[in-house]
Formats: structure tokens, sequence, C-alpha cells
């Protein structure tokens, strides 16, 4: 995803940004970028030639905080990848390093920018679904090869990417969860690997408690060919929402109000009617992404906040939301317990250290 961030910023892509320099360990990727900008192969040696406003941080999961707490003491902006970290531990360090130094903060949460998803946030924070009754996800449309995980080490491991579907694909789709529906008192999961050849898990079977109702989350990255759903039902409505299209039903009365009525066994017809509307994603939209993918939306929003244009749609400090759900999940699956939320951050560190040790020994 650097790659692709760099191309965004180097075309002109990012009002009010521009591309001044590329740091890569990689030397082939280094010579790729070296007709187009400064490169470097040390962020450190970079920081120290370059006068920076801000930068993206698109490495390998475990690096990310040591990376952006290293920018955000010196003041520069930070843009850093999903996941904001491996651990709820280290996310939180970051978040205090953030705060301290004043500088802006953000995360690749790209799917926050869907008006599928914004449209149906605003109708579950405005009231108008009624008393959360239910919800239920299922993300089954990332597939991924035996040959994706081959292609580089780090991935599908513990000890190089602190988790497998769940911290890479799924983050996304919890983070639109809990940015719609707010955050759950606790989960109980089960992870498995299927067909592949892996450390870590390629499907998650979730359930969320919340105070009056579950959120049922299932994922996988094996299936063929794959769905991604968002059911969110209340008394007074339901949500089916996809990526690119999300179908409305809004009740004329409310479920209480149809139980109350009734003086049949299924309730009365009359009282079950409902408006029916349908939300898009839009064709210009889809084209636009097409061409410079979602994640450039994210890159214009930070711009036009780093240019004194008001808040971010997705502040870094709420990158830590997600990942309580991805920690808590693999530390449900690990115990075969609940686990509370929010989760106690240096208990599961030591949890992911004591499997990332057992991959590194061949257990």
């Amino acid at each position: 995803m650097g790659g692709k961030h760099a191309l965004n910023l180097a075309k002109g892509r990012v009002k009010g940004a521009r591309l001044a320099c590329v740091c890569d360990t990689d030397k082939t990727v280094r010579g790729k970028w070296s007709a187009r900008c400064a490169v470097y192969a040390d962020y450190k040696v970079m920081a120290e030639k370059e006068k920076l406003d801000a930068v993206v941080v698109a490495t390998p999961h475990y690096s990310h905080v040591e990376i952006a707490k290293f920018f955000l003491a010196r003041g520069v902006a930070v843009l850093v990848e999903k996941p904001v970290s491996v651990t709820v531990e280290w996310a939180e360090e970051l978040n205090k390093a953030a705060k301290s130094s004043g500088a802006l903060f953000g995360i690749m949460y790209n799917q926050r920018t869907n008006r599928v998803y914004a449209h149906v946030r605003e109708l579950v924070k405005s009231g108008r679904l009624g008393t959360i009754r239910r919800a239920n996800i299922t993300v089954t449309d990332w597939y991924r090869s035996q040959f994706y995980y081959d292609m580089g080490g780090w991935r599908a491991s513990w000890s190089g990417e602190g988790g497998g579907t769940l911290i890479n694909q799924c983050v996304h789709q919890l983070d639109v969860m809990q940015w719609i529906l707010g955050m759950p008192e606790s989960v109980t999961a089960v992870c498995r690997t299927v067909n592949r050849n892996i450390s870590t898990e390629n499907e998650v079977c979730a359930n969320f408690a919340y105070k009056d109702f579950n959120a049922v989350f299932t994922a996988s990255a094996h299936e063929v060919p794959g769905v991604n759903v968002m059911e969110i039902a209340g008394d007074r409505g339901l949500v089916r929402a996809g990526k690119f299209r999300a179908d409305i039903y809004l009740l004329e009365k409310s479920e209480e109000e149809i139980n109350a009525l009734s003086r049949r066994d299924y309730g009365n017809k009359k009282d079950k009617k409902y408006k029916k509307y349908t939300v898009r994603y839009g064709l210009f939209n889809l084209l636009r992404d097409g061409i410079r993918g979602q994640q450039c939306n994210i890159l214009c929003d930070f711009a036009r906040v780093l240019n004194g244009g008001g808040k971010l749609i997705a502040p870094g400090e709420e990158g830590i939301n997600g990942l309580q759900l991805i920690n808590g999940v693999y530390a449900s699956d690990w115990t075969k317990k609940t686990m509370a939320l929010p989760l106690d951050g240096k208990a599961y560190t030591k949890l992911l250290e004591e499997h990332a040790a057992g991959e590194k020994g061949g257990c």
C-alpha cells in the first residue's frame, strides 16, 4: 500500500499535499522512485535530511508504533496504515505519544469514507432504527490463496503480522462495526485455519455482546465466491448493507406497538407496514476508486485537516477500538473464555508473545 499512497501523492491526486520523499529498506523499491523524488533506506536519516510536514507509515504491523512515535515526537503529522498496532498495550502508548506531541494523527480506515456505511451510521446514531436488537456481519469475500501468504514471509504469522485474516482484512469491518454500533462489553470467539499452510487463522466466528443485543461477526479468507453483508435490526426497522448498497426498511409502528395491537398469532398485517429505500455507493465513486483506490479518500481528508480544515474522519486515536476487538477475539480463542472489554493490554501482549515464540520454535 505504501507504493499506492506514494503514487497518488506523486500524481497530484491529494489536494494540498505533494510527495517529498520515499523511504524503503528494499533497494529495488528505492530505485523505482529515485527519478521522482528523494529516496532513503532509513527513516531516521530521512527525518534529518528532509523538512517534512507529514509522513504515511505503510510498513509491516509491528513497526507502526515505533516509527509513528519517532515522527510524532518531532512534531511531524502521522497517518498510519491499519492496524494501528498489534496490541492494545502498544496502541495506548502511541495514543499517549500523539496527545503529548500535539501533532495530527490519523489512521487509514478508508471504509469510513464509504457513503453506504456513513448512512447506516447516521440511521443508528439518530435513533431512526429505534432500539437495536441484533447485528450480523459476514465478511467472506476477501479470498486469499496460499500464493498470497507465500509472497511475504511476515504475512499470516504471530511474529510478523500479529495475526491473520482478522488483523489484516477484518480490521476494516470491525472498525465499521464499532463506528456504527459503539464498543461491545465482551467477546466470545473461535478461530480456525482452513486449507492453508499458515500459523494464524483464516476463519473467525465471534459474538460481541452489547448491553441490549448481540453482534455476530463471521469472516473467512477461503470462501468462494464469498459475501460482504451487514444486517442491523432495531425495533423501528432493518438495514441490510453491502459495500456498495444498503436496503433500509423503516417501520411505521415500532415492534412494541405492533405487539400490543396484535390480535392474531403473527401480528396484524396492517400494523407491520414499512417504507423501503436504497442507498448506493454511486458509479462516480466506483470509477474514482478504480483509478486511485478508496484509500486516497483518507489521504485527501488528512491533507485537508493538516491544512486547517476541521476534524479527521478517521483519527488515529480511534485505531485502538478495532484493535480491542481483534485482541479480544484472539484472547477468547486462545483461552476458551469470554473476554471482557476493554481488554487488559499487558495480559494480551504476553499471550501474543507466547504464540510468536512458539511459532519461531516450530511449535
